[in-house]
């Protein structure tokens, strides 16, 4: 049985092949912001026939972030034109594009001794750090492998240069095996903390205001090992500038909690950033469906 969320979502960039293997030829010689009076106009038919997209982002407006009507209408389409820029920007890193990147945070924290967990989420432009960073040892990213042929080869030849492998998403469940192995070997471990798939269990938190369902599998893997968990979010700023934010949830279970409040104390830090996070871009929440409870 198919989680009713994922089928609001396909999992796959929009284009044809030849469309998607042009833009990284073009984006060879051109920036990706001369292409953006076009990306204005392409967007309206997103907005006008993807309904389940255009609806959840205008309940974001206009619930979560209390804009008023048209203000709403207007800010669901600059959402659109980030997340087309944003998409742009990937063809591009996969043409050899170089990026202008701050980072806020400390990434060594991704160097503990023991394994780590990267809850990420469907914020900003989180799959460009991985082509921008290498990691110093080997860092595993759970995928669902429902995107493009192209997008998949690409993504497979620059997270390879990174030192990053792909884990891909078994609907069996089976890969939660290969995430525990992952970490007893004091490796890496990257995976979306905001998005159901499938049949996934879950767990209820309160996100900007209103309840929504988050799997519970990245906090339920986290907790179960003794590894350090952080967030890392990519945001794209004007141009080809990005900051990198990354915090540390946690060092590990506190002995004073349990295995299931550790879960929930995993899960409202992950939130408590997003929120802070969310306050300084909001035009970047790409979740592309009924997100929130009340929606349903």
């Amino acid at each position: 049985m198919i989680n009713k969320k994922e089928k609001a979502w396909t999992g796959k960039t929009g284009g044809s092949r030849w469309m998607q293997e042009s833009l990284i030829v073009i984006f060879k010689y051109i920036n990706p912001w001369w292409l953006s009076p076009i990306i204005a106009v392409w967007i309206l038919g997103y907005i006008l026939f993807q309904k389940e997209g255009r609806r959840g982002i205008f309940y974001y407006w206009r619930k979560r972030q209390n804009k008023g009507f048209i203000s709403s209408c207007w800010h669901l389409y600059v959402s659109y034109f980030w997340f087309g820029m944003v998409v742009m920007d990937r063809f591009s890193a996969y043409a050899g594009k170089i990026f202008e990147i701050k980072i806020d945070g400390d990434l060594s924290i991704l160097e503990d001794k023991r394994g780590c967990v990267v809850l990420s989420s469907h914020v900003g432009n989180q799959e460009l750090a991985g082509y921008t960073f290498k990691s110093k040892k080997p860092m595993y990213v759970l995928l669902y492998l429902g995107d493009t042929e192209t997008v998949h080869k690409n993504r497979e030849r620059m997270f390879e240069q990174m030192n990053l492998h792909i884990l891909p998403m078994q609907m069996d469940g089976s890969h939660v095996f290969e995430m525990h192995e992952i970490l007893s070997r004091g490796e890496i471990l990257s995976i979306h903390g905001d998005r159901l798939f499938y049949n996934q269990k879950s767990i209820s938190a309160n996100l900007l205001g209103q309840e929504a369902d988050f799997p519970e599998g990245p906090y339920r893997v986290a907790a179960a090992e003794d590894v350090s968990v952080v967030t890392m979010y990519m945001m794209k700023e004007k141009g080809n500038r990005y900051t990198l934010y990354i915090r540390k949830l946690s060092d590990g279970k506190p002995e004073t909690m349990n295995r299931q409040e550790y879960m929930r104390f995993l899960l409202d830090s992950y939130i408590k950033n997003m929120e802070q996070i969310l306050n300084l871009y909001p035009h970047q929440w790409f979740q592309y469906y009924r997100f929130w409870k009340e929606e349903a």
